[in-house]
């Protein structure tokens, strides 16, 4: 056993040791946490971002969805710039008036041999530099004074011709050029406020058979002839007219699987319809706008429209319309509609408590039928307050989603505030 001052010595020895150990445990640790900032940041740098990840392909999809943002797009980096400049649909579309001349023909060897969409209005500007290019035309949009631009088409094939939209300013369309001829494989055509063309000269002796789709928007009253006009494609159709009773009488078209329809209240409407009830029996899809005047003559078209389409599968309708659908008292117009699935109801905004006890009285009427249960997707209205929410808790949407084999909200803010009385 050694002496007390040894003892004391190696005491002191060991504890100045063990400072050491901890100064050296201390450093150590401040020198790992500095390494791992530095492997950090060299990861960082390193690292390739995931955008930079995707292939061409993918980045052309998301830019062109930004086409309007190629100048600063181009800026971002040399990748980016070779990847818009060597994509010909990033400058595929061509504003006659808005672009200059010089970037005009910029876009338009620019865009190599992709599917031109050209925007005319009035006229052609430089036409032998843009017709040598006809063939590539697959978008034309027509505004303001159309006659020279429809009498220089009227010359040439458009073969790869798809979308056509005319702005016809109020003339006739006895002056549009048969489209058969110059546009053979036209599939979607857009006409804006046209009087129209001559009882001799239908609308379908103007377009080709293989239109898919046809869109008008007028002011005028469109008349013709009972089944005389035949569109043998034909799979959608818009109207935005007065009355569109006269013009489905004057048209045949077996394919229709779509009808949408804009009231727009100038004048009267037809009562009756003198169609078939197969007539458009393969029309599975009817959408009703917004009507600028809530009235008994749109009421009245709405329950006349749905008798005209009675094998409609889905409807799109502005909620305005719901006290025809479901009427407190008799038959509504879905009752006309033996083969619906599914509602949209549109334009909901929270704060009227009307549009669901109407929904909730029309469905449990239909159970108590025996009817089938339907889809219901509500759609509120854009401009709708959105700090009103809907209480989905609430014993009226409960009853609501009992009686509907699906309720979807789209654009109708949810938490419990709201309530919906009984």
């Amino acid at each position: 056993m050694g002496s007390l001052s040894g003892a004391r010595a190696m005491l002191a020895h060991l504890k100045r040791r063990e400072l050491q150990l901890l100064q050296e445990l201390s450093d150590v640790r401040k020198a790992l946490a500095a390494q791992k900032v530095v492997l950090d940041e060299l990861v960082k740098a390193s690292a390739v971002p995931y955008i930079d990840r995707l292939p061409n392909e993918l980045l052309v999809e998301i830019f062109l969805l930004l086409r309007y943002e190629r100048r600063t797009l181009v800026q971002v980096s040399r990748r980016w710039r070779a990847v818009i400049f060597d994509t010909g649909r990033m400058w595929s579309e061509i504003d006659m008036l808005c672009d200059s001349l010089t970037m005009r023909k910029s876009y338009l060897e620019r865009s190599r041999e992709a599917p031109l969409t050209l925007t005319i209005r009035s006229v052609i500007p430089e036409p032998d530099f843009f017709l040598p290019h006809a063939n590539r035309w697959h978008t034309l949009n027509v505004f303001g004074f159309t006659e020279v631009t429809l009498s220089l088409i009227s010359q040439i094939i458009l073969p790869s011709l798809r979308h056509l939209v005319l702005d016809g300013a109020g003339t006739s369309l006895y002056d549009v050029p048969a489209m058969c001829s110059c546009a053979p494989a036209l599939k979607h055509l857009n006409l804006i406020d046209w009087e129209p063309p001559l009882p001799h000269r239908p609308l379908s002796h103007i377009v080709p058979e293989s239109l898919e789709e046809l869109l008008i928007t007028t002011s005028h009253d469109w008349n013709f002839e009972k089944d005389s006009m035949h569109f043998p494609s034909l799979r959608r159709l818009t109207l935005d007219v007065g009355d569109p009773i006269p013009f489905l009488e004057a048209i045949v078209a077996p394919k229709l699987a779509s009808f949408s329809f804009t009231p727009d209240d100038k004048g009267s409407i037809s009562e009756t319809f003198t169609g078939t009830r197969t007539k458009f029996i393969n029309v599975s899809h009817l959408a009703l706008s917004d009507m600028w005047e809530v009235n008994e003559q749109n009421f009245r078209l709405f329950k006349l429209l749905c008798r005209v389409f009675c094998g409609i599968r889905h409807a799109d309708i502005h909620v305005a319309y719901l006290p025809t659908l479901f009427p407190n008292r008799g038959p509504g117009a879905i009752d006309h509609c033996t083969c619906i699935e599914s509602l949209d109801i549109q334009g909901i905004v929270l704060g009227s408590f009307q549009p669901f006890q109407d929904l909730v009285y029309g469905f449990e009427k239909r159970m108590r039928l025996g009817q089938r249960k339907l889809h219901l997707k509500l759609t509120g209205d854009r401009l709708m307050d959105k700090v009103v929410t809907l209480n989905t808790s609430d014993a009226l949407f409960q009853r609501l989603q009992e009686c509907c084999a699906s309720v979807v909200l789209d654009g109708i803010p949810v938490s419990p505030p709201l309530y919906l009385p009984m």
